[in-house]
C-alpha cells in the first residue's frame, strides 16, 4: 500500500457516508498532496465506489415512486452521477477509466463512462443515454462542452455525489482554470457535494482552488514528508547545449544508442518535441535510420503519438509502446507520455512541464533518465527557469570531452552515425522541412520572454535549424508580412532569408496563407499547431511520404517512402 492509499483508506467507512445535513462533524472533503506515480489513483476511486454503492442503498431504503425496486434502481443510476473525475489530459483519463473498470470488476451492474476529445461526440452521447452513469473521468474541455450543449449531461452532472479533480496543479498549468470554474456551476453545492482534491504541489493557486471548492472542514493530507524529494530529483538528469543545428539529430541517435547498449534487449525511450510538425519530421528521420544507425537495428521499434492522431490511435499506440517487448523508441510531443527514459529535444512549453516530463520516468521507484537536448539559443531555458531545482543536472558534452569512447565500447554502427545522417538528408521533403519551421518559429516567438532571448535571435536560430539540421542549401524566406505578425517589425529589421522558389508547385511566399483559405497565424501557446501533416505541398518529382523521398531533393524517381513504414500503428 503506498502512502497516499495509507492515509486515505483508513478513513473509509465514514469517508463514502452520504450526505447528511445534520451531520456537521464527519469529514467529507479532502486536500491531499501526493507525488505522482504513487498510486493515488486508488486512493480515490476507492472511495468513490464505496460511496456509490452506499449513495444507491440509501435511495433505496428511502421513498421512491416506483414499487419496483429493480426499477427505480435503474431510473437512479441513470439519472445521477456517482463520481465525476476531472482529469488534465486524454491520456490521464483514459488510465483512470481504464482503472476504474478493473476496480469495479465485481459489482458486475456498475458501469464507467469516458469523456475526452478526439473521439466522437455522438457516440459517447449514445453511451450516456442508455448506460448507468457510477463513474464519469473526463477531460475539462470535453466536458464543459457537453454541459454547454446537451441538456441529458446537465441534468445528471447536477446529481453528482462525489467530484474529484486529479492532478489540479497539471490542470492549473494547462489553462483549466476558467473551465473548472464554469463546470462547477452545474454541480451541486458544497458540502452537499463531496470533493477530493489530489495534487503534487500546494502553491497559493492550489490554495485558492482548495478555498472556492472544498468544504471548510476539509482535511489536508501530506503524503510528501519535508525530507522527501520529488519524484523528478530521483531522476539522472543532463542536458546538453548543442555547439550547432547539425549535431541536432547526431546526438539525439547517440543518446538512443547509449540507451540500448546500456540496456540491451530492454531499452524503452522515449523522446519528446515542442511540436506536431517537429514529432512528425523526426519521427520519419529516426525510423528511417533505426535500422543502420542503431545498435539494436532492424529490431528496433518506432512509435509515434502527436494531437494529429484520433484518439483511438493515440491510445492504440500507447498502448502498445507499453506493452512492447525489446528495444522501442516513442516519439511525441508533449500531447502524451508515460515513459522509463527519455531524452527531451528542445524547451518544454514551461518549468512546471519539464518537471512533468521528468516525472514520468523513475516512477513508483524505478530507476530513470532524462536528457534535454538544446541549441545555443535556448540555454535561457535552464538558465532561468530551472536554477531552483535541487535536481542533478550535468552537462553530457563535458563528459564526452573528457571521455569520448565511454565507459562501454562504441559499436561501428554508432560511430558511423553522421554519414547515415548525411545519406538521409538530402532526401527530406523541403516543404516539410518549411512547414516545421514555421512551426517552432511560432512556438518558440511565444516563449521569447522565459528564454531572455531576442525574437530576431529566435528566428535566426530556426532559419539555421534547417540548413544545419536539415540539409536545406539555404533557409526559407521570411516576408515582411510574417515579420509583423511576429511582431519584429520596428523599421530596422531586414527580410530573414532570400525569395527563392521551394518547390516546383510553389510560386508565393513560405507564409502565404492557402488559397480560398483564411490565414492562420495564431502564435502556439500551446506545445502543437493545427495544419495537418496533409497539407505539406509536394514536387512533381516527390511524392510526399511523410518528410521523406528514397529520391533525392530536386529529382529521382516518384518511389515514395511511407507506405512500407516501420512505425508501429501508422
Amino acid at each position: 500500500m503506498s502512502p497516499v492509499q495509507a492515509e486515505v483508506l483508513p478513513m473509509l467507512p465514514a469517508l463514502a457516508e452520504p450526505y447528511d445535513p445534520k451531520d456537521t462533524t464527519n469529514v467529507r472533503d479532502l486536500l491531499v498532496r501526493a507525488k505522482t506515480g504513487t498510486g493515488k489513483t486508488l486512493g480515490f476511486l476507492v472511495p468513490a465506489i464505496e460511496a456509490r454503492v452506499k449513495s444507491i442503498q440509501q435511495y433505496l431504503d428511502g421513498p421512491h415512486d416506483t414499487g419496483s425496486p429493480a426499477t427505480a434502481l435503474r431510473r437512479f443510476t441513470r439519472r445521477t452521477v456517482g463520481t465525476l473525475v476531472i482529469s488534465p489530459t486524454r491520456e490521464l483519463a483514459t488510465q483512470i477509466a481504464n482503472e476504474a473498470l478493473r476496480l469495479v470488476h465485481h459489482h458486475t451492474e456498475f458501469e464507467v463512462r469516458l469523456f475526452t476529445g478526439g473521439t466522437s461526440k455522438r457516440l459517447q452521447m449514445r453511451d450516456w443515454m442508455k448506460g448507468r452513469k457510477d463513474i464519469v473521468v473526463s477531460t475539462p474541455g470535453r466536458l464543459r462542452d457537453l454541459l454547454e450543449s446537451e441538456p441529458d449531461v446537465r441534468s445528471a452532472i447536477a446529481e453528482t455525489s462525489v467530484l474529484v479533480l486529479d492532478e489540479a496543479d497539471t490542470l492549473l498549468e494547462m489553462g483549466f482554470r476558467e473551465d473548472i470554474e464554469e463546470i462547477k456551476r452545474f454541480l451541486p453545492p458544497t458540502p452537499q457535494r463531496q470533493t477530493l482534491l489530489f495534487s503534487a504541489t500546494v502553491s497559493r493557486e492550489i490554495q485558492q482552488i482548495a478555498r472556492s471548492t472544498l468544504a471548510p472542514n476539509h482535511k489536508y493530507i501530506n503524503c510528501v514528508s519535508d525530507d522527501s524529494s520529488p519524484v523528478h530529483a530521483h531522476v539522472s538528469q543532463f542536458h546538453t547545449i548543442l555547439p550547432s543545428a547539425s549535431a541536432q539529430l547526431p546526438h539525439i541517435m547517440r543518446l538512443i544508442a547509449h540507451d540500448q547498449l546500456s540496456n540491451p534487449g530492454n531499452s524503452k525511450v522515449i523522446v519528446f518535441f515542442p511540436t506536431t510538425k517537429m514529432t512528425q519530421l523526426f519521427s520519419t528521420m529516426i525510423d528511417v535510420l533505426a535500422p543502420t544507425a542503431l545498435p539494436a537495428g532492424k529490431s528496433t521499434r518506432i512509435f509515434e503519438i502527436h494531437s494529429k492522431r484520433t484518439q483511438d490511435k493515440r491510445t492504440q499506440v500507447s498502448n502498445m509502446f507499453r506493452a512492447a517487448k525489446g528495444p522501442t523508441v516513442l516519439i511525441t510531443s508533449d500531447v502524451s507520455a508515460r515513459g522509463v527514459d527519455y531524452p527531451g529535444v528542445g524547451i518544454p512549453s514551461g518549468r512546471e512541464h519539464y518537471i512533468h516530463r521528468v516525472g514520468r520516468t523513475g516512477r513508483a521507484g524505478t530507476a530513470g533518465r532524462g536528457d534535454l537536448v538544446l541549441l545555443p539559443w535556448e540555454i535561457g531555458f535552464v538558465t532561468w527557469q530551472l536554477t531552483d531545482l535541487t535536481a542533478q543536472v550535468k552537462q553530457l558534452a563535458e563528459q564526452a570531452d573528457e571521455d569520448p569512447k565511454g565507459a562501454r565500447p562504441v559499436v561501428p554502427v554508432v560511430e558511423d552515425i553522421e554519414r547515415t545522417i548525411g545519406a538521409l538528408l538530402p532526401r527530406l521533403d523541403e516543404a516539410a522541412i518549411s512547414e516545421t519551421f514555421l512551426s517552432l518559429i511560432g512556438y518558440y516567438i511565444a516563449k521569447s520572454p522565459e528564454l531572455r532571448v531576442q525574437k530576431s535571435v529566435i528566428l535566426q536560430g530556426c532559419q539555421d535549424w534547417t540548413t544545419g539540421a536539415c540539409g536545406l542549401a539555404a533557409p526559407p524566406y521570411v516576408s515582411a508580412g510574417l515579420l509583423q505578425k511576429l511582431g519584429m517589425t520596428d523599421g530596422r529589421t531586414k527580410h530573414f532569408g532570400k525569395a527563392r522558389e521551394l518547390m516546383p508547385q510553389r510560386d508565393r511566399p513560405l507564409d502565404a496563407p492557402p488559397r480560398d483559405k483564411e490565414p492562420q497565424w495564431a502564435s502556439e501557446e500551446q506545445p502543437e499547431e493545427d495544419v495537418d501533416v496533409s497539407e505539406y505541398k509536394t514536387s512533381r518529382y516527390q511524392m510526399r511520404g511523410n518528410g521523406y523521398s528514397n529520391s533525392p531533393r530536386r529529382g529521382g524517381g516518384r518511389s515514395e517512402w511511407g507506405r512500407g513504414s516501420r512505425r508501429e500503428g501508422y
